[in-house]
């Protein structure tokens, strides 16, 4: 009797998922069925925002969260036209950061308004060191409208954050309008293990130096396999401390 444990882990957090697959013995099974729609739905959404969270805890603690909007005599007609838009923008600031002698860190994604108003969420690092600073950056170098800079701070490791930025309802269903990032990101790194056993405490063990992160517990049932599974965040305290 085993299950698997599956490590996300990066600089400062790990995010830990046990679950069992089909082929464990010795489990109790709640009923199997197929997956609806609705709730494929739901677990690819909420798969996407775990990634998300996880590229930003390893790469923008404490960053910008950037709104660029439009005027309306520069909005873009098509989602394709924003695209070409945001691309100008990233390839001038990235400019300016290389010269500086800085790389450029960013994670994206348009957004199409209720009433059609087209706009860009960016998340990048908070740079200030003598003259060079990424805010003085992203305002020079977004001529086309409205600029909002949010410093970056949030209870539950930006999990509300990523959510908003991975929404479905008003960018995946628009070209071109899913949440994109730059190459140089640091990845989470994946280690899946076979534990023995059939079960795991409800209440995990934290080890030393980590904490678990307020709200990311989660035990519940696969929704396909109708088995037991769980997922939570830890947070190195020196990082948050």
């Amino acid at each position: 009797m085993a299950y698997i444990e599956t490590v996300r882990s990066g600089p400062g957090y790990r995010f830990i998922s046990k679950s069992h697959s089909l082929r464990t013995a010795g489990v109790k099974r709640g009923e199997k069925r197929e997956r609806t729609k609705e709730e494929m739905e739901k677990q690819n959404a909420r798969n996407r925002a775990i990634h998300t969270q996880l590229l930003i805890l390893g790469n923008f603690r404490e960053g910008w969260h950037v709104t660029l909007t439009y005027t309306k005599e520069n909005r873009p007609a098509e989602a394709d036209d924003a695209k070409k838009e945001l691309r100008r923008f990233l390839q001038k600031a990235g400019r300016r950061y290389k010269k500086a002698g800085y790389e450029f860190k960013w994670l994206c994604v348009t957004e199409i308004g209720a009433k059609g108003a087209v706009h860009h969420h960016l998340i990048i690092q908070d740079i200030q060191d003598g003259e060079f600073s990424s805010v003085r950056v992203i305002k020079e170098c977004w001529d086309r409208g409205g600029k909002y800079l949010t410093p970056m701070y949030e209870e539950g490791e930006y999990q509300q954050l990523s959510e908003y930025l991975t929404k479905k309802e008003t960018k995946e269903n628009v070209s071109g309008c899913k949440v994109t990032h730059s190459r140089n990101l640091i990845m989470p790194k994946v280690k899946r293990k076979k534990r023995k056993g059939n079960s795991w405490l409800p209440d995990p063990k934290v080890p030393k130096g980590w904490e678990l992160v307020k709200d990311s517990l989660h035990n519940g049932l696969n929704a396909f396999t109708g088995l037991p599974c769980q997922h939570y965040l830890l947070i190195q305290i020196e990082r948050i401390t």
